[in-house]
């Protein structure tokens, strides 16, 4: 089963390193303005966006995936929260027009895309001097071949970028980047914290599919983890 599908079948609130604890650390330093239009790409079952739009921000959330949107829209009509417009569309073809959004947020997102077309994007819709912040998996070390392959061909990356490359992308995109910080993975909290599980839709675990989907993803986190590294980016337009 496709990793992205698999997420969705399973509604994982918060699937990245560190899981909504480190969502809330990186938008820690957003202005407190309700004027503030944000942009959240890859929103997932929109529990990130439904906290902004708690907090007064102006949210657009986008996801690629119908059923990633429709959790999402259940989530907010739960927590009976208004005013997220919710889109379905690509990073790679952001549908809105330039200089747009004051803030835009993605969380292990980017890595999925082609990375420099998606980080033009994001340059092409931020406001002058409007802010990127991206959550997103390095490569700690060299990796080797077959374990990259086998990263790659689960995850369908199409690179997994150093720290190095990272900057040298949002660089070249024309962000200035604040300084990163890096984290290992090994000492992340899991993408999927004991809130988030109850959140889950255990009627899925018990498709043959998805059971075996879920143990792939395990089995490969717990040995290749260590070539992996989690960062967190803020850069400026």
């Amino acid at each position: 089963m496709d990793y992205i599908d698999l997420l969705a079948r399973l509604g994982v609130a918060s699937a990245h390193p560190g899981g909504f604890r480190a969502t809330k650390t990186l938008l820690a330093g957003i202005p407190d303005s309700s004027g503030l239009r944000i942009l959240e790409v890859g929103c997932g079952t929109g529990k990130s966006a439904c906290y902004l739009a708690q907090k007064g921000y102006q949210v657009v959330a986008l996801d690629r995936h119908p059923l990633m949107l429709e959790r999402a829209k259940e989530r907010a009509e739960r927590e009976d929260i208004e005013g997220i417009h919710w889109v379905e569309g690509d990073a790679e073809a952001l549908p809105f027009e330039d200089e747009s959004f004051d803030l835009v947020l993605a969380e292990s997102v980017t890595l999925f895309t082609d990375i420099p077309r998606t980080l033009r994007e994001y340059y092409r819709v931020l406001k002058p001097n409007g802010r990127l912040l991206d959550r997103e998996i390095v490569r700690a070390a060299a990796i080797p071949e077959p374990v990259y392959k086998e990263l790659a061909s689960y995850f369908r990356f199409r690179s997994i970028p150093s720290l190095d490359q990272w900057l040298t992308f949002l660089h070249e995109t024309g962000f200035r980047c604040d300084r990163p910080v890096l984290e290992d993975f090994v000492d992340q909290e899991p993408p999927v914290l004991p809130e988030d599980m109850q959140e889950l839709d255990l009627a899925a675990l018990f498709d043959p599919e998805v059971g075996a989907g879920l143990a792939e993803y395990t089995e490969l986190m717990m040995t290749q983890q260590s070539f992996l590294r989690a960062c967190s980016f803020s850069a400026t337009k």
